[in-house]
């Protein structure tokens, strides 16, 4: 309610009313020394009083023409008085008594509106006539008028100088409001404000604007004129919304000016991009912020904006974007080529499974983890039977179809957490973190039916081949003191199971690996 009173009355509005008010004055003090608009009121006392004469004198004619004493209310008495109401429409009733007081005749409602008593004397509304009879009071003629002033506020409404005072009063009041909005528009508050002020201002890199509640500019100083060519131009008392280059230059999803925000919620707004394009010019990035200007805790006075230049901010921002962009797509690049790099340090390029040294490794690690925690690790070693004869028959690219069908058929095989690797040729090593010798042989016989079953398949242009591997598994234990220990007892194994006929399965023990 308040904003609304503020905005309501606005400076040009409040000058407007005491305008307004001085002419009224100054009329009723006209009328005071002019004697214009003339005393209603005296001109109705003495317009009655002759009236009033008028009807006395026709009484006094219509008593004549009767009797010499004084009779009953005569019809001619009372004949004249209806002709005197029917001729003055203001003239509301009449009487005439005797010397007693009683009445002869009357028309109209007399007693609503006869006021005066024995001793009173006329009034402009109540008018009495004394009737003298050979130099004594014989009567008098009593008229009630029609109140000379209005009483009423719907009479003092309809009142002729009330209504044209009302009228100069309204008529004024938009007048002088009208040419005072456009007067106050162009005057130059510049007038008021210091010289060091303006030169303060002026010497701002920032573009500053003074803004008042309408969002008409104030005060716009230097480094705002220099924004744009359509800037240079007289900005005082122009409204800020009405500069087409600084609407186009915010953003579109703006709900409202943001000066106006400041302004209808007393409060900054911080951070308005601005971009700001002309023609033959480079554009400029700005950042607007408007805070309100108060006076005292609660009342709004205007609203402060400044521009500040930051297109070399987002220039030097966009180069080291690029600069950050090109030296992230070198580190991608490099961190590849070290994937890469490390791919072929730790894998077998023909089967993609750990080479040898990435095996010993994953194997250091897993075999100390397991000592550790007192937990089991088991080895499998196997190789590929007859893997001569395959290359002999098959040729070398047989061979490694055969090696490379082998890795897949073994990685496909094991559990979460188990890995193999390619040990040499045509041999390969699998280690089982957490599992024990009879685990790891249940596995190696599922491995080498699978390899028996499917492994031939790998020669892709000969049919019906079979190709099968022999197996060898050994578990850690108090005697196994490394990972190359384990993986010799495996290996001795293997070696048993292939001297015992291949595609088979077998676990080392003492017993069973006793020389003959």
């Amino acid at each position: 309610m308040r904003r609304w009173m503020q905005r309501l009355l606005s400076p040009a509005v409040r000058i407007a009313l005491g305008l307004v008010s001085l002419m009224i004055t100054l009329v009723l003090i006209g009328e005071v020394f002019t004697g214009y608009p003339p005393d209603r009121e005296a001109m109705a006392r003495r317009y009655r009083a002759q009236v009033a004469r008028i009807v006395g004198g026709e009484v006094v004619l219509a008593l004549r023409a009767g009797v010499d004493a004084l009779p009953a209310p005569d019809a001619a008495v009372q004949r004249a008085l209806k002709d005197a109401q029917q001729r003055e429409p203001t003239l509301l009733s009449v009487r005439v008594i005797g010397a007693d007081g009683r009445p002869l005749a009357q028309v109209g409602e007399h007693t609503r509106g006869w006021r005066l008593a024995r001793e009173d004397l006329s009034t402009a509304d109540n008018i009495r006539l004394p009737l003298i009879s050979n130099g004594k009071p014989w009567g008098e003629v009593q008229l009630v008028f029609e109140p000379a002033l209005p009483v009423t506020l719907r009479q003092w409404l309809h009142d002729p100088l009330v209504r044209w005072l009302l009228f100069l009063a309204g008529v004024g009041f938009l007048a002088f409001a009208l040419y005072l909005r456009r007067v106050l528009r162009h005057l130059d508050p510049n007038a008021a404000v210091p010289e060091r002020v303006r030169t303060a201002f002026d010497t701002l890199t920032e573009g500053v604007l003074v803004l008042d509640l309408s969002g008409r500019i104030v005060l716009a100083n230097r480094a705002f004129c220099d924004l744009h060519q359509e800037a240079a131009a007289s900005l005082t008392g122009v409204d800020a919304a009405t500069l087409p280059w600084l609407l186009g230059a915010l953003p579109a999803d703006t709900k409202a000016l943001p000066w106006r925000q400041a302004v209808q919620h007393k409060r900054a707004v911080l951070g308005i991009p601005l971009k700001l394009e002309a023609d033959g010019l480079p554009r400029r990035e700005l950042v607007m912020n408007c805070a309100p200007i108060t006076e005292g805790p609660n009342q709004v006075r205007g609203c402060l904006a400044t521009f500040s230049d930051v297109t070399e901010l987002h220039e030097r921002t966009e180069r080291l974007q690029v600069a950050l962009g090109a030296l992230s797509a070198s580190q991608r690049e490099i961190e590849r080529q070290n994937e890469e790099l490390t791919l072929l340090a730790t894998r077998d390029a023909l089967t993609g499974i750990f080479n040898r040294r990435s095996l010993m490794q994953q194997a250091e690690q897993r075999f100390a983890e397991a000592k550790a925690a007192g937990a089991t690790i088991s080895c499998i070693m196997c190789d590929i039977d007859h893997f001569k004869q395959v290359n002999d028959k098959y040729g070398h690219a047989g061979g490694d179809q055969v090696i490379q069908g082998a890795a897949k058929a073994l990685s496909r095989g094991l559990r979460l957490g188990d890995f193999v690797g390619r040990y040499g040729g045509e041999e390969f090593c699998i280690m089982l973190p957490g599992g024990t010798a009879a685990q790891a042989a249940e596995i190696a016989e599922r491995l080498r039916e699978d390899v028996e079953a499917n492994l031939g398949s790998a020669l892709r242009d000969h049919v019906g081949v079979q190709v099968t591997m022999s197996f060898g598994v050994a578990e850690i234990g108090p005697d196994v003191p490394d990972p190359a220990t384990l993986i010799d007892l495996a290996d001795q194994a293997l070696y048993h199971a292939k001297k015992s006929g291949r595609n088979r399965v077998t676990t080392w023990s003492p017993a069973r690996m006793a020389p003959a």
